[in-house]
């Protein structure tokens, strides 16, 4: 901070101060000054019995020039933004005040009544800072001009009163004036200080926040949306169970042995660049990733809030992953091909584990979606016939006939071909 004024060094943070405690300065200065006025007003009563003999003159003073400027300043604390002109506005306030007691005083004609007057200014000059929450320039100024309004009305009216005495007022009027400052400059740091705190824990506030939202970033990659809400909710186990759901599973044909032959840093980057292919796919058709194990990959439509019609949503999916290893041939530098395999049916799914927690799926339908896929051709998405009967309005498929699945005996099976062009949309059963 600037050790005169008390401001900040850094412009842009004394910006910053002053836009943030503007509100709050004006709005206690407002009430400073709205009971300052009704008290000097109400000190008309005072005038009449102290100095009868220049009553007029005194009302005259403090309703004809006063009170005018006071409602002038008043109100300027509800338009004058800038705190250049709030400044100026109180400055121009108090100065009037001294001037209307000075004026009085002087014009007593009693040494009581100017000496009694004379106090209401030295008085005033202390009370800048808490009043109109004057900066430490401003009361330096307030001071200076009332030590000159005072010379000024000893100079016009004469009163009766000695050297010594002026002498005397003047160093009150200084003295009280560097205390009016020092009050002023402390406010003034204080105010700046609570500044800072409150800067502070905005900062620490903001940092926090962003630490959530990559927090709640990171438990999205791993887990749906409703259910990372539930976990966060409680750490109960979370299991649910969905009547149908469209499970698929893929493997890239022969990729084992092609990274046998790579060095790791180059196995990772290929398979990051198909996944993440897949990924988006993910994303575009509104399916739920479940995991990828080694270099096969795993998704689920049907499960919360995701794809309305969740067959044709993995079913355009499969179509889109073998499309997508095709695009990446040049960059990969070979042909893969991608098996897949896709069944629907009941499923349970949950949250298993308490640490490095997965969102999973079990049952039947998984096991044979499986199967599907390890008993499918390269470069071909097999489907069961219980998928086939959903995709048969809106898809071409090929009947592979009855094939041995392991643990299954004969199953039926399809091969998916492609959609069919100008099909028009019809409902998933």
């Amino acid at each position: 901070m600037r050790r005169l004024t008390g401001g900040f060094v850094d412009t842009a943070l004394e910006a910053e101060f002053s836009q943030e405690n503007g509100t709050a300065v004006r709005s206690a200065a407002r009430l400073g000054l709205v009971v300052a006025t009704a008290a000097f007003l109400s000190y008309s009563v005072h005038d009449a019995l102290v100095v009868p003999e220049i009553r007029e003159l005194a009302w005259t003073l403090r309703f004809g020039l006063f009170l005018p400027s006071a409602l002038v300043t008043i109100g300027l604390t509800y338009v004058a933004k800038r705190p250049l002109f709030h400044e100026l506005s109180v400055l121009a306030y108090g100065v009037v005040i001294n001037v209307v007691v000075l004026w009085i005083g002087a014009a007593a004609g009693t040494p009581a009544g100017f000496f009694l007057y004379t106090s209401y200014a030295v008085l005033f000059v202390t009370l800048g800072p808490f009043v109109a929450r004057m900066t430490l320039p401003t009361q330096a100024a307030y001071t200076l001009l009332t030590l000159a309004a005072f010379h000024v009305a000893l100079a016009a009216l004469r009163p009766p009163t000695g050297t010594l005495a002026i002498l005397s007022i003047d160093l009150t009027l200084l003295c009280l004036g560097l205390i009016g400052g020092v009050l002023a400059h402390q406010q003034g740091s204080l105010a700046r200080a609570a500044f800072l705190q409150r800067r502070l824990i905005r900062q620490q506030y903001a940092a926090l926040d962003r630490e959530k939202e990559k927090s709640d970033a990171l438990l999205l990659n791993i887990l749906p949306a409703s259910v990372a809400a539930r976990l966060k909710a409680n750490d109960q186990a979370i299991a649910d169970g969905f009547a149908q759901v469209t499970v698929l599973f893929s493997d890239i044909v022969g990729f084992t042995g092609m990274s046998d032959k790579l060095p790791p840093d180059e196995v990772v980057r290929r398979l990051n660049a198909i996944f993440s292919r897949f990924d988006a796919l993910a994303d575009e058709h509104d399916v739920e990733k479940i995991k990828t194990i080694g270099d096969a990959y795993m998704v689920a439509g049907g499960l919360p809030n995701r794809a309305a019609r969740p067959a044709h949503a993995v079913a355009r999916m499969a179509l889109g992953m073998h499309r997508a290893l095709a695009e990446l041939e040049p960059e990969l530098g070979e042909a893969l091909r991608v098996r897949i395999g896709i069944h629907t049916g009941p499923v349970v799914a949950g949250v298993i584990g308490t640490k490095k927690f997965v969102y999973d799926i079990w049952g039947d339908t998984v096991n044979t979606a499986s199967r599907m896929e390890s008993h499918g051709l390269p470069g071909e998405t097999q489907v069961s016939a219980e998928t086939a009967r959903l995709l048969e309005d809106e898809f071409e498929l090929s009947p592979r006939g009855e094939i041995a699945i392991k643990g299954k005996g004969l199953l039926e099976t399809y091969l998916l071909v492609g959609e069919r062009a100008n099909v028009p949309s019809t409902r998933e059963a």
